[in-house]
């Protein structure tokens, strides 16, 4: 089978992730009746607690729901381990819980059993999936679509923003807060803002890399696990997504010369603690990038600053999908293939 040649503007990674800011200005408007209606509804349940279920990118959405809805609704948010039901077939009390779970696919058998697991155990099941004809959508209380429309790329772009989008939404909703929903309408704005910018200042320190440290904190977090993972995916670099608190315990000292080291801005009360993390890299002789905040002597990459802070993450990937996918050309690979990887995993 002859080897394809293609330009990074030409790859599906490319083509979805350049569909990512239309769609969520999409996305709000298809939303506002589903979103109120599950807002509504958790007014009236007032779940003590929130548990989220996820794999790949999906649970990268799940992180951002964890601090989104802790910081915002005031509800502890765990992660449910899909395989305590679906191999372990445990008998769990879920009474007085929101069970979201968030799928592209909707169609893992083990997201699947753990959502009914959930919905037999007393929880209020909502899905947050981007097939809304999937088996997960049918057996869900209620489903706040992605909207993202067929997402073909192997590694998921547009429907990881879309589920984050999607559940600040519904945050907005649950609180009643219009400030956030004035956020989330210029998002879109800021998205193609995002999407407009190149990184050439990180070519340099990737381009030859095996490893890479990416760094945030609180809500952050999301996207720094989420750029990770896909820079195992597209450019085969062995990246860690870590918080700048738990990065001191033991992950420092992988980090030397001309080790590279990406930073996310948060601008909010993690700021500090992640400028701090950077200004020792750049003591330990690490290449330091930071997106979105100048720090003395990192590289900076271009990211519009989001509407609001809780947004930063949508707003930081979507500038990151974009350099990934030219870095894994640069790399000689190809973003839409790679290897060992199918579009949909099925985990029991």
């Amino acid at each position: 089978m002859p080897v394809r040649r293609l330009t990074p503007s030409a790859s599906r990674m490319f083509q979805e992730t350049g569909e990512i800011a239309e769609n969520a200005g999409r996305q709000q408007t298809r939303n506002a009746v589903p979103a109120g209606q599950i807002a509504e509804k958790l007014k009236r349940i007032a779940p003590k607690f929130i548990l989220t279920c996820a794999r790949g990118s999906s649970d990268h959405a799940a992180t951002y729901a964890k601090y989104l809805f802790e910081t915002q609704m005031g509800l502890a948010v765990c992660s449910f381990a899909p395989s305590v039901a679906s191999l372990y077939a445990a008998q769990t009390d879920f009474r007085e819980a929101v069970f979201i779970s968030i799928s592209q696919s909707g169609r893992s058998p083990d997201l699947l059993s753990a959502s009914r697991a959930a919905k037999a155990g007393g929880a209020y099941v909502v899905a947050v999936v981007n097939d809304e004809a999937s088996p997960l959508a049918g057996l869900a209380d209620d489903v706040l679509p992605i909207g993202a429309g067929p997402e073909l790329s192997v590694a998921a772009t547009k429907s990881c923003i879309g589920a984050m989008s999607a559940l600040y939404h519904l945050c907005a909703e649950w609180r009643g807060e219009d400030r956030m929903r004035s956020a989330l309408a210029t998002l879109p704005e800021t998205l193609a803002q995002a999407w407009s910018l190149d990184w050439p200042e990180a070519v340099a320190p990737l381009c030859g890399a095996r490893q890479a440290l990416i760094l945030s904190r609180g809500i952050g977090l999301a996207g720094a696990q989420e750029a990770a993972l896909k820079l195992k995916e597209t450019c085969m670099i062995q990246a860690e997504g870590f918080s700048a608190a738990e990065v001191r315990h033991g992950p420092m000292t992988i980090v030397g010369e001309g080790f590279p080291v990406i930073a996310i801005a948060t601008f909010d009360a993690s700021q500090e603690s992640i400028d701090s993390v950077s200004r020792e890299f750049l003591r330990s002789g690490a290449w330091v990038l930071v997106a979105g905040k100048p720090v003395d002597g990192a590289s900076c990459l271009p990211t519009p600053r989001a509407p609001d802070s809780n947004l930063q993450p949508l707003v930081f990937l979507q500038a990151f999908y974009k350099f990934a996918n030219a870095l894994s050309f640069d790399r000689g690979l190809d973003p839409d293939n790679p290897r060992n990887l199918s579009k949909v995993t099925k985990t029991v």
